[in-house]
């Protein structure tokens, strides 16, 4: 059983392992070694892997089960599904999702919220909140909710993914020492909000599917720092705001 004080390890493991995997056969495919294709269909796997490890971090929580057999379920529909062992289409089943959130949304509501204190301040006890001074941010929340604060002097970037969960990245204490600063985000079904300084502009690239990323910042007068935003959005939200 993964330990529950390691949540983040695990869900970066098996990220880390994903991307690997998916650029060995990428590399041996363009190298004519090996048809990518054969492969391609089993991606949604990940899903399997990171709903076999919520179950396994949270054994008889009515929350972990339930989000590990969502998991599970959905890599193995997907997965049916590029076998052609199943007829799903996303198009057909999407306002699922809607039912989904709504119905998580009013339970949140109808549930008191415990609270604890955190950096001085009270935020609510099922979102995780963390304080961070270095110069790279690696933040992942799956089925969870997950708040980080970052006031690095030489901020460079890093990574954010959010999957059925959400992140907020608030970076308005941070400095860019020089030039610019790279973060990669990817979000699946959830959302990921990232606060900035005023001083600083930014650059968005990426197509989001069934989904949006909405720039909110106000341009700086002097543009001399600049953080660079990669993103990969399916069914989801990216915000950033100043």
């Amino acid at each position: 059983m993964i330990p529950p004080h390691e949540p983040r390890q695990g869900t970066r493991v098996v990220f880390g392992l994903f991307i690997i995997v998916v650029g060995v056969f990428a590399l041996l495919d363009n190298l004519g070694l090996f048809p990518a294709h054969v492969v391609q269909p089993f991606w949604p796997l990940v899903f399997v892997a990171l709903g076999a490890m919520r179950l396994a971090r949270w054994p008889g929580s009515p929350r972990g089960t339930f989000a590990g057999a969502a998991l599970i379920v959905l890599g193995g529909v997907l997965t049916l599904n590029n076998l052609h062992l199943l007829d799903f289409r996303l198009r057909d089943w999407w306002p699922l999702l809607l039912v989904v959130g709504g119905a998580a949304v009013m339970l949140r509501g109808l549930r008191p919220d415990r609270v604890r204190p955190v950096g001085g301040r009270f935020a609510r006890s099922r979102d995780e909140e963390r304080e961070e001074h270095g110069a790279r941010v690696d933040a992942a929340a799956v089925m969870s909710g997950l708040v980080v604060r970052n006031d690095a002097p030489n901020f460079q970037g890093g990574q954010v993914s959010a999957v059925l969960g959400g992140v907020e990245l608030d970076l308005r204490r941070a400095a860019i020492a020089e030039g610019e600063a790279r973060l990669a985000v990817s979000v699946i079904a959830g959302g990921v909000g990232i606060k900035v300084p005023r001083e600083w502009s930014i650059t968005v690239n990426g197509t989001p599917t069934l989904g949006g990323i909405e720039d909110k910042t106000a341009p700086p007068m002097t543009a001399s720092r600049r953080l660079v935003i990669d993103a990969s959005v399916v069914m989801g939200g990216v915000e950033i705001s100043n």
